[in-house]
């Protein structure tokens, strides 16, 4: 329950938007943001990578999140953005 409020706040605060996560819990948005926060050795790797030769993720091509959540995300922020 905590995991949803705190959800609910994240997604109010950043992105004003509503995630509905305690009333829903199987609702889009909550399920995106843990796949996102999960650690893998990959994300490990792309993020020491990123913070210590950014210029090595054009080589590697290498990405944080995969496609589809990268674009949930992604029009998250720009509905946010034509809204506001």
């Amino acid at each position: 329950m905590m995991a949803r409020f705190t959800t609910d706040v994240i997604a109010s605060c950043a992105l004003g938007i509503n995630s509905n996560s305690l009333k829903d819990p199987d609702s889009e948005f909550g399920p995106r943001i843990r796949k996102i926060l999960d650690f893998t050795l990959q994300k490990g790797f792309v993020g020491v990578v990123a913070f210590f030769a950014p210029y090595l993720n054009n080589v590697f091509r290498v990405k944080f999140m995969d496609e589809k959540t990268n674009n949930f995300m992604r029009q998250m922020v720009w509905n946010t953005v034509e809204h506001r």
